[in-house]
């Protein structure tokens, strides 16, 4: 059943049902004329649209865009594949007329997304779509979060220079872009260091029951195990692995390693995941110093009463980087908004971008948590 919420500021107003599976429809209500703004996210994590309305909020109460106002149309497409979001993608685009789409989240999604924003010279900015080849339709595609390649080479790089660790084992959802993409960098760096991947199992993403895999990686007795999944994917593969018991040459625990893909209160939350004292790669952290991203926090728990993740942050920053191209191009002309996103330089927002490259990926860091006592803990920076 399709969800329809509209937002106000900050609040979720009024919510009605209305026909599809699936998909859950954010709008403003029906008032004056306004500049539309698409946003597109998969999946459970529901909070993205709220970093994305706080950047609508905050440009609508400066006097709105070029003098005109904003409004945000978002879609949550809840466990529905590419195509569901290819669809509401070409609905954004031909019947709202969108000026310009943020998201999709998800790599899968958001390569198939691109060439529909491609064809209708659509500005597009993902949000946490990681895949370097999310930009691979055209010049109008845009990333707002670092690339895999870059995440892969960082949590490689950390394994062996900080935690001295040298050999790893993989396990990784089969066929989905992000996952097997975010596997294939950090293995390859990490060989390219000096490690060892000693084990490489693959897993069907309705599974349930990983032991098979788990029970081949345990016989390699890896320093390392790599898990490239969803939230409660990782909830169940650590909760099985420390079952078995997985451990290292020395007898001791296998210490677990991830990417960005676990920055969810759903893994925090999951009482069946093992996951304290593992690491994991993410785009922002709640705890910076940094005046604008501190402000962005501060204004985010007072909204929400709850702790902005790296998805809320990048997609606070879409919407933002979007919003200064517009400004500085003084147009809403798309190609001029094209040329002026691809200028961004020296962006700084909850999280920061120096500048993109000729492929239309930013260059920023990225920052690396530990759990201890359930919880997230920021580790350290890495910057590019």
């Amino acid at each position: 059943m399709q969800k329809f919420l509209t937002l106000i500021g900050f609040s979720v107003l009024l919510a009605i049902y209305i026909g599809c599976d699936n998909i859950q429809k954010i709008v403003a209500p029906q008032q004056e004329e306004k500049l539309k703004i698409g946003f597109v996210v998969a999946g459970e994590r529901v909070t993205y649209p709220n970093g994305a309305e706080m950047a609508v909020t905050e440009i609508n109460q400066r006097g709105g865009l070029l003098g005109m106002p904003v409004e945000l149309i978002g879609h949550i497409n809840k466990e529905a594949g590419p195509e569901i979001s290819v669809q509401i993608a070409e609905t954004l685009i031909v019947e709202d007329e969108i000026i310009a789409l943020i998201g999709p989240n998800r790599s899968s999604h958001a390569v198939e997304v691109g060439p529909i924003a491609q064809r209708y010279g659509i500005p597009m900015v993902t949000t946490t779509a990681t895949n370097p080849n999310v930009t691979n339709a055209g010049d109008f595609v845009f990333m707002a979060s670092f690339t895999d390649s870059f995440q892969g080479a960082v949590m490689a790089q950390f394994a062996i220079a900080d935690l001295n660790l040298t050999t790893a084992a993989l396990i990784t959802r089969k066929g989905d872009l992000y996952t097997e993409g975010i596997s294939e960098f950090f293995a390859l760096n990490f060989s390219q260091l000096g490690g060892e991947v000693v084990a490489n199992e693959f897993y069907e993403g309705d599974s349930s029951d990983f032991t098979a895999q788990l029970t081949s990686i345990a016989a390699a007795t890896p320093d390392v195990l790599f898990i490239s999944g969803f939230t409660l994917d990782v909830a169940l593969i650590t909760q099985q692995a420390r079952a078995i018991p997985l451990l290292n040459a020395d007898g001791e625990p296998t210490t677990f390693l991830g990417a960005d893909s676990w920055d969810s209160e759903l893994l925090f939350d999951s009482e069946d995941a093992e996951v304290e004292g593992s690491f994991f790669s993410g785009h922002f952290s709640p705890d910076t110093d940094e005046p604008t991203a501190r402000a962005f926090v501060d204004t985010y728990e007072a909204i929400y009463n709850s702790t902005p993740t790296g998805g809320v942050a990048v997609s606070y920053d879409a919407v933002k980087l979007l919003f200064e191209a517009v400004e500085r191009a003084g147009s809403l002309d798309p190609e001029k908004i094209q040329e002026q996103l691809a200028a961004t330089e020296n962006y700084i927002g909850a999280t920061t971008i120096a500048s993109y490259d000729e492929n239309r990926h930013p260059t920023k860091s990225a920052v690396i948590f530990t759990i201890k006592d359930g919880k997230k803990q920021f580790y350290k920076q890495i910057d590019p």
